[in-house]
């Protein structure tokens, strides 16, 4: 029982530090957008189709 313990502190551990790293970066990246992949992909050339979103 206590390794189990030891084994789920140290995995909370890790994914707070990742937590803590990405934080981190969207603060001190200089570009201040974080751009998202085009999802919307022509499925026979594989480019990216036009958005489809429409702005409100």
């Amino acid at each position: 029982m206590k390794t189990i313990l030891i084994v789920l502190g140290i995995a909370v551990g890790v994914l707070a530090l990742m937590m803590a790293a990405l934080g981190l970066k969207m603060l001190l990246k200089k570009e201040k957008e974080f751009k998202r992949p085009c999802a919307n992909r022509d499925p026979k050339t594989g480019r990216c189709a036009n958005c489809t979103c429409k702005k409100g």
